[in-house]
């Protein structure tokens, strides 16, 4: 079933909370086995706390926070960062979606979102995100949508050790403008990173 009822709107700083609970429900699900039960049971939301309250209290002008709200609840997230990299362009940091809202087009709706921000306030710009490399749905849902693997690296998680990920990228905004207009959202993933 698509998100039919599905709001897109900037968040705002009394959306912190439940933007940083999604985000360690996402990690729970998603990284399980890639990050520590230990850090993903304990500590991992009180830290995506902290870290939302930054980003809401010391807004960088390049940084832009969406989400997507059915029937009042956040049902996804987004955060970007334009122009961030001179060759790659605007950074797409963050996207989750709900387990309650998987599979529902809301991960391609907040894609839409960013990809038209990035074309209007970035123009020419490309936009990129990092891929955990033990994340395959997500990189088939970047693929779907016209991304290439452009590079790799090591992520080092806040619970420490050491994740190979790698760089996906659009050489412009309206690429990924165009993908996500011709999308098929029937079945696909949403992403998450």
């Amino acid at each position: 079933m698509l998100a039919t009822h599905m709001r897109i709107r900037e968040a705002y700083e009394s959306d912190t909370q439940n933007i940083a609970q999604l985000h360690a429900a996402s990690w729970r699900s998603t990284y399980r086995g890639m990050l520590s039960d230990a850090y993903l049971d304990g500590e991992v939301e009180a830290e995506r706390l902290t870290l939302w309250r930054k980003r809401f209290s010391q807004l960088p002008s390049n940084q832009r926070v969406i989400v997507a709200e059915s029937a009042g609840e956040i049902a996804g997230f987004a955060c970007a960062y334009g122009s961030d990299d001179p060759l790659w362009g605007t950074l797409l940091e963050n996207i989750h979606v709900s387990q309650t809202h998987k599979r529902q087009g809301v991960g391609a709706k907040l894609m839409r979102a960013v990809a038209s921000w990035s074309a209007q306030t970035h123009a020419g710009h490309g936009i990129y995100l990092w891929v955990l490399k033990p994340n395959l749905g997500a990189q088939m849902f970047y693929e779907r949508l016209g991304a290439e693997n452009v590079g790799s690296d090591i992520w080092i998680p806040p619970d420490g050790g050491a994740i190979p990920k790698f760089r996906f990228a659009w050489r412009q905004a309206e690429a990924l403008l165009s993908a996500v207009a011709n999308f098929s959202f029937n079945g696909t993933p949403d992403g998450a990173r």
